[in-house]
């Protein structure tokens, strides 16, 4: 940046040197455009809109409120606002196919420069960042990424995490070859690793008010994703890392637990949920659906319990799907998981009453049904739902 404009020498650098390093070729040109503070955050406010069409973000503050996953009477668009554009320095927009450059927030800082400034101590600006970006453009003219959001009502939000872990990893660990023009050792992964362990604390400090959730996903994506684009590429170098984009994680389950991806593949178990059809024909409607995954049940079981026991209720998830039903200001919710044995079962089952109470919660084996709702409701959905729900592992 310069005096608020594009510098094109600059730019033009990254543009020439990172392919080679990255092992990746534009296949076209990348345009790029810088914005006043304000411009960003019209940009982000719409980019959120496109996201999040209608109603969207009110259902799932309705659900996610419920769940105690959100505080009452929060405005979760004015949140989520408020933490992505005070993380905005530069940004690859993959509806426009341009870089962005954020003036102001290039010149001050942000967590991301920050954070990224203690690993190599020096500015980062001009170098990493953009290097960062332009990845996301390689990364989109090769594999595609996603811009179209879910239906509400058959979301994959686990999954749609898990592959934004690895597209945030893979440009993280490219920024960091360019620097040093060349792929980063064992060593350098590891210290860029643990380096990134200060995301989420410093994310909380900041911004106290930003629902953890939210902070969480983000953090994660830097940090877990880091970690999981590192085991590809210490193992094969960044063809392996070009692999692992043709066929993406999964699960957060996967990105937080490596080897369940490249060793032994964990798949997810897919759940088909039924039995909710009668209610529906008496006015009950869906107004979400949706997968949490092992990353939202840990920071759901640690409203409760503490970090140690939230990692280890969540870990041996399997599979989970989630229905959300509502008529006039009734709310229905209705809760399938799968889990890896019996005894992760037991465990999910018995720290519940303690994580969400006055919830139903029922067990049968490797699954464990949670319902929530007007008892008389719920009295005739759980058989159903326990004779019609299927599973299959590896959907």
């Amino acid at each position: 940046m310069h005096d608020g404009q594009v510098d094109a020498g600059a730019l033009a650098a990254v543009v020439r040197d990172l392919p080679a390093v990255r092992g990746l070729h534009f296949l076209r040109p990348v345009p790029a455009l810088a914005l006043r503070p304000d411009e960003v955050a019209a940009w982000v406010r719409r980019d959120i809109e496109l996201s999040y069409p209608g109603d969207d973000l009110d259902r799932v503050s309705t659900v996610y409120g419920r769940l105690g996953l959100l505080p009452a009477g929060l405005s979760l668009r004015a949140a989520i606002e408020e933490l992505y554009r005070g993380q905005v320095a530069a940004f690859y927009d993959p509806r426009s196919k341009q870089l962005v450059l954020a003036t102001e927030a290039l010149r001050a800082g942000g967590l991301a420069v920050r954070i990224l400034s203690l690993l190599i101590g020096r500015d980062l600006v001009g170098e990493l960042l953009v290097a960062h970006e332009l990845t996301h453009a390689l990364q989109d003219q090769r594999w595609g990424l996603p811009t179209d959001p879910e239906p509400l009502v058959d979301s994959h939000s686990d999954r749609v995490l898990a592959r934004r872990a690895l597209l945030e990893g893979d440009a993280t660990l490219a920024g960091f070859a360019y620097l040093q023009r060349d792929t980063p050792s064992r060593d350098t992964i590891d210290q860029i690793e643990h380096r990134l362990h200060a995301i989420a604390p410093t994310l909380a400090a900041e911004y106290p008010e930003v629902p953890e959730v939210i902070r969480a996903s983000l953090a994660f994506q830097y940090d877990a994703g880091t970690a999981f684009a590192g085991w590809a590429l210490a193992e094969g170098g960044w063809s392996e890392v070009d692999r692992t984009h043709e066929d993406p994680p999964a699960s957060t389950e996967q990105v937080l637990h490596p080897a369940r991806y490249f060793g032994v593949r964990d798949q997810p178990i897919g759940i088909a949920l039924r039995g909710t059809e009668e209610i529906e024909a008496a006015g009950w409607h869906r107004i979400l659906e949706d997968t949490l995954g092992e990353l939202t049940l840990r920071i759901l079981v640690r409203r409760a319990l503490t970090q140690d026991r939230a990692v280890a209720v969540a870990d041996g998830w399997g599979g989970d799907r989630l229905r959300a039903l509502a008529r006039g200001d009734d709310l229905v919710l209705v809760w399938m998981t799968a889990w890896d044995t019996p005894a992760d079962a037991t465990e999910f089952f018995e720290a519940m009453p303690d994580v969400l109470p006055g919830t139903r919660v029922e067990r049968r084996g490797e699954r464990v049904l949670v319902l929530l709702g007007p008892p008389d409701v719920l009295d005739g959905v759980s058989a159903r739902v326990w004779a019609r729900t299927t599973s299959k592992k590896g959907e």
